[in-house]
């Protein structure tokens, strides 16, 4: 089937060469993905008095249709590391065989000095 020749041809362009693709661990499985991540910092509490501040990371993990064809709310992903957790399912390329999902890490809060 010509699309399952242009899914592969894809998939090992991204995943495969490890020019773009990073291991991670997904639910156990080591797997190679493409990561985008970023932090939000935000302050907690009311008025000048607070100190708090919460630091919690999130972004994007591109997995192969064929490493996680059915992702869950809630599954583990370790990279670097760092655990996150699937919030949702981003984007579904059923062409190029790959899948996005939203994560989120433990929040870990810090005083200001």
């Amino acid at each position: 089937k010509m699309n399952e020749y242009i899914k592969k041809i894809i998939q090992n362009a991204t995943f495969d060469d490890g020019i773009f693709a990073e291991k991670i661990s997904y639910n156990g499985q080591e797997i190679n993905a493409i990561v985008e991540l970023g932090e939000n910092e935000c302050q907690v509490g009311f008025g000048r008095k607070s100190n708090n501040i919460v630091v919690g990371g999130n972004g994007f993990f591109t997995v192969s249709i064929d490493d996680v064809p059915h992702p869950q709310r809630n599954d583990s992903i370790i990279y670097n590391g760092k655990s996150y957790h699937v919030a949702g399912v981003e984007l579904v390329d059923s062409v190029g065989g790959q899948i996005t999902v939203k994560v989120t890490s433990d929040e870990r809060g810090y005083m200001r000095r």
